[in-house]
C-alpha cells in the first residue's frame, strides 16, 4: 500500500525479519517469553503515539498491539510492542498523535441526521425577517417544478435567531412568500417548527385542534394557530410530509455511517427510536454499512408512559423480535420529561418560575410532560423488566422528577445495575448533585453547549436570573459529588464535532475563545476524555471497550495531534486519522474514496459552510416522520 498524504501512515508488513531484527527473540512477558510459550504475533500494531488509556495512573505508553481476535494484546513502549510484529502484521504509524479508545457517543440521532442531509439548510443563521424570507424564497425558486403542492422542508432554522432580539416567528413570515406550497422550517433545537398556512391546512390544524400530549400549538389572541409548533405538536405536520425514496434514504444512511467513523465514533446511543429505526439498523448492519455498536433508545411517548405495563410489553415485543441482531443492543427506553429552557419555547420544567424581560417572576414554570407519580411507576416497572431508562431533563424540576423516579425504582426493586441515565442537565439544583452517585444514575451531558453565545445570553440569561445562570451545565459539581459523567453530541441538533465537545468541557469557551461560562464547572482534560470514552461506555454497558488495556476490544482511534498538550482550541481541531473496530482499520484518512464520501456528507449538512459552526443548538430530538428521529 502506498503511503497516504497525511501525517499518520499505515502499511502492511509482508516480511517480518527486517522489521523485527533480533528483538523477537527477547520476547515480552505478555508475549509468552517468560513462560516458554510460543510468542504471540500481533495482527496490527500502532506505534509512535501518545496513548491515553482512560485508566487512572496509566501514562507514558506510546504503542498498542492488537491480536487476531480483535482484542488488545499489549500497551507499552514502541520497543516492547515491536516485539509482537510478525509476518503479515499491519503497522500504523501514529506520528506523535494520540492513540485512545474510540468515542462512545451517549446521545445522538444519526438516522435523523442522515435524512436531514437530504433537505436544504438555513445553517442555523441569525437573520432579520426579510433575510429569512429571501433565503426561503431562493429555495422555493430553485425547486419551482414542485409547485403547487410539493413540500419545502428546511432544516437548521434558528428559532431564537430572529433579529432584533425577542422577535417571535409566525406563519405570516412564510405566507408572504411567492408560493402555494406547504413549507416547514425545522428548528435546529428540534423542539420548534415554523409552518405556513398551507402546511397547517394540509395537517388539519385549526382553531379547534387540541394540543397533543407533550406539545403545544402556539395560538394568537383569538385562538388561531400562529404556525409555531412546539415539541410533540410538530408531529402533526411531520406525519403529512412525504419521506424520501428508499434509494435516497439508504444512500444517506451509508454516508452517515462513514461520517461517524471519520469522527471516531465506535459506539453510540440513538436517543429516540421505534420499530422503523430497528428495521433500518438491522438492514444497515446486515449490509455491512454500519460497523458501530448501536444502542437504540426506544421512545415511550407521554401517553404510553401513563400505562407502565403496556409500555413494558411494547418493549418486550421489540426485544423478542430484534434482540438477536449483532451489534444492536436493546437495553434502553427513552422518555421526554420536559422541553427546552430558551426563549421563546421555555418548555423546560423549572423549580422556580421563569422571569420576564425585566427580571420579574412570571407564572410560567415550564412543562412537565410526565408527572412525578406516573414517571415513578414507569421507571419502577421498566427497571423490574431489565430496561434502562434514558430521561430527557433540561430544567431542574424535570431532573428532580427523574431522580425521584429512579429512587422509587431502587426502593422497590433493589439495585439492579441498570445505570438509568438523565440527559442534557442544563440546570440541576445543588441539593440534587449528590443523588446521582447515591442512586447510580448516569449524568449524560452535551458540553459543547457550555459557552457564552446567543443561546445562553440573549435567549436565556435574562429569563432565569444570575444565580441560576451561574449554575448552568454543572459538570464539575456533579463530578465532585461522585456522579459518572457520560458525553453525547445530540447530533444533528448540534454538528458532530466530538473534539469540540471534549475541549469546551475543559475551557467552557468553545474554539473561538472569549469569556468562559461558569469556569468553576470546567473539567480537566483527562476527565473530559474519560467522559466521552470510559463514561459513555459504562452508560452503554460496553464492558469490553472504553479504555486501552490488554484484553479489551480494540475499538480505537488515532488522531493527528496530542490531545493532552497544547491549547484547548488546538484540541478542538483534532482530526481522526484512523478508526479501528475489533482491531480492523475501518476508516483511513488517507483513503481518497472514504474521504470523498465523508466530505460529501459533511457538505450536505452544511458543516463546511455553517454560519456559526460553534453556535449552541438546543435540547434533543423528537421522533421523526419515519420514527428514525428527526428528519
Amino acid at each position: 500500500m502506498s503511503t497516504p498524504p497525511n501525517p499518520t501512515t499505515r502499511r502492511g508488513l509482508l516480511k517480518a525479519a527486517a522489521a523485527i531484527g533480533g528483538a523477537a527473540a527477547l520476547g515480552s512477558s505478555r508475549a509468552g517469553a517468560a513462560t516458554g510459550a510460543r510468542p504471540r504475533r500481533a495482527a496490527t500494531v500502532i506505534l509512535g503515539g501518545r496513548v491515553f488509556s482512560g485508566r487512572l495512573g496509566d501514562a507514558g505508553h506510546t504503542a498498542v498491539a492488537i491480536g487476531r481476535d480483535g482484542t488488545i494484546l499489549e500497551v507499552g513502549s514502541n520497543a516492547v510492542v515491536r516485539r509482537l510484529i510478525g509476518t503479515g502484521t499491519e503497522v500504523v504509524e501514529a506520528a506523535d498523535g494520540t492513540i485512545m479508545a474510540g468515542i462512545h457517543d451517549g446521545h445522538m440521532h444519526p438516522l435523523g441526521a442522515a435524512l436531514a442531509s437530504l433537505n436544504p439548510s438555513l445553517r442555523n443563521a441569525e437573520t432579520t425577517i426579510p433575510e429569512l424570507q429571501t433565503a426561503v424564497q431562493a429555495m422555493l425558486d430553485a425547486t419551482k417544478e414542485r409547485e403547487p403542492d410539493g413540500w419545502l422542508n428546511v432544516t437548521d432554522w434558528n428559532p431564537v435567531g430572529l433579529r432584533p432580539a425577542g422577535t417571535v416567528a409566525d406563519r405570516s413570515i412564510l405566507d408572504a412568500l411567492s408560493t402555494s406550497r406547504p413549507i416547514s422550517l425545522q428548528g435546529s433545537d428540534f423542539h420548534n417548527m415554523l409552518v405556513n398556512s398551507r402546511a397547517l391546512a394540509v395537517a388539519g390544524i385549526d382553531k379547534t385542534t387540541p394540543n397533543p400530549p407533550g406539545g403545544e400549538i402556539v395560538r394568537d389572541g383569538a385562538g388561531n394557530p400562529t404556525g409555531l409548533l412546539k415539541d410533540s405538536a410538530q408531529q402533526l405536520v411531520r406525519s403529512k410530509i412525504p419521506g424520501p425514496t428508499d434509494a435516497e434514504a439508504q444512500a444517506a444512511y451509508a454516508d452517515m455511517a462513514a461520517f461517524l467513523l471519520a469522527n471516531g465514533i465506535t459506539s453510540f446511543l440513538d436517543a429516540a427510536t421505534d420499530e422503523d429505526s430497528l428495521k433500518t439498523y438491522r438492514r444497515l448492519i446486515a449490509a455491512g454499512s454500519l460497523r458501530q455498536h448501536v444502542t437504540p433508545a426506544l421512545l415511550i411517548e407521554s401517553e404510553l408512559a401513563t400505562r407502565p405495563a403496556k409500555a413494558a410489553a411494547y418493549l418486550a415485543d421489540l426485544r423478542s423480535r430484534y434482540g438477536g441482531v449483532p451489534h444492536l443492543h436493546l437495553t434502553t427506553a427513552k422518555v421526554f420529561l420536559d422541553g427546552v429552557m430558551e426563549y421563546p419555547a421555555q418548555t423546560a420544567a423549572m423549580l422556580a418560575p421563569y422571569l420576564d424581560e425585566d427580571g420579574k417572576p412570571t407564572d410560567n414554570y415550564g412543562d412537565l410532560y410526565v408527572s412525578r407519580k406516573t414517571f415513578g411507576k414507569l421507571v419502577t416497572e421498566l427497571d423490574r423488566k431489565d430496561w434502562q431508562v434514558h430521561s430527557h431533563a433540561i430544567g431542574d424540576r424535570a431532573v428532580r422528577v427523574a431522580l425521584d423516579g429512579c429512587a422509587q425504582a431502587r426502593t422497590t426493586n433493589g439495585d439492579r445495575g441498570l445505570r438509568h441515565t438523565i440527559t442534557h442537565l442544563e440546570l440541576v439544583h445543588p441539593s440534587d448533585y449528590g443523588r446521582f452517585a447515591e442512586l447510580g444514575v448516569i449524568a449524560s451531558m452535551q458540553l459543547q453547549w457550555a459557552l457564552r453565545n446567543a443561546f445562553t445570553l440573549a435567549s436565556l440569561q435574562p429569563y432565569i436570573g444570575p444565580e441560576r445562570f451561574r449554575r448552568l451545565y454543572p459538570a464539575a459539581s456533579l463530578a465532585r459529588a461522585g456522579a459518572v459523567l457520560a458525553g453525547g453530541s445530540d447530533w444533528p441538533v448540534d454538528p458532530l464535532r466530538p473534539f469540540t465537545q471534549i475541549s469546551t468541557a475543559v475551557d467552557r469557551t468553545g474554539p473561538d475563545g472569549g469569556r468562559p461560562l461558569g469556569l468553576d464547572e470546567a473539567l480537566t482534560r483527562a476527565q473530559s476524555l474519560r467522559m466521552h470514552t470510559t463514561g459513555s461506555a459504562y452508560q452503554l454497558h460496553s464492558r469490553q471497550a472504553g479504555t486501552v488495556a490488554p484484553g479489551k476490544r480494540a475499538d480505537l482511534i488515532v488522531l493527528d495531534g496530542d490531545l493532552l498538550r497544547g491549547s484547548t482550541s488546538g484540541m478542538s481541531r483534532a482530526k481522526v486519522q484512523h478508526t479501528l473496530i475489533n482491531g480492523e482499520v475501518v476508516y483511513d484518512a488517507g483513503s481518497q474514496g472514504q474521504r470523498r464520501s465523508v466530505e460529501r456528507f459533511a457538505a450536505a449538512q452544511g458543516f463546511a459552510r455553517h454560519t456559526d459552526p460553534h453556535a449552541r443548538h438546543l435540547g434533543c430530538c423528537q421522533k421523526g416522520r419515519r420514527g428514525d428521529s428527526p428528519a
